[in-house]
């Protein structure tokens, strides 16, 4: 009875279901690189309107690349390439009142609890105050924006707008 009945599926199309599947690898590749510029530029902004302010050398030198497929990982590459930026990023804060010199001049009363005037009067981002950890203190402001970007690559990769 078990040879009376065949049942014969023909499953047309897997090699047009192939192409699209390795075409949408390509296509979330791009995806992930543009996305992760993006946070990138998101971060790098953070990062400069949280960094400590008083020539703006620090500030200016802050860059974030563009984002990279290494292996099985998306790179973005960032920070400041001045050689006191990592001290001043982990570095605790003096505290007390301490003058400034600079140029030949002083300036009484200029550093209140390790932060200078200038640093005290740039406003604070997304609930951060400038100082120390500005890098890491932009990457926790903006781990909200990092989890809606992943789930637009999401969207994106499956042709959803979002």
């Amino acid at each position: 009875m078990a040879g009376d009945f065949l049942f014969d599926i023909e499953w047309g199309g897997l090699q047009e279901l192939e192409e699209e599947f390795d075409k949408m690898e390509e296509e979330f590749e791009e995806i992930l690189v543009d996305e992760y510029t993006k946070y990138g530029l998101l971060v790098e902004e953070g990062s400069k309107a949280l960094v400590h302010r008083d020539h703006g050398d620090l500030e200016e030198s802050i860059h974030f690349d563009k984002g990279e497929i290494e292996g099985e990982s998306v790179v973005v590459e960032g920070g400041s390439n001045l050689p006191y930026a990592l001290r001043r990023h982990e570095e605790p804060y003096r505290m007390g009142v301490y003058d400034k010199y600079d140029n030949g001049t002083k300036y009484p009363g200029y550093y209140v609890n390790g932060r200078g005037r200038k640093t005290h009067r740039k406003p604070n981002w997304r609930g951060y105050k400038p100082g120390r950890k500005y890098l890491a203190n932009a990457i926790i402001a903006t781990e909200e924006d990092y989890n809606i970007m992943n789930l637009r690559v999401l969207n994106r990769t499956f042709g959803e707008e979002s």
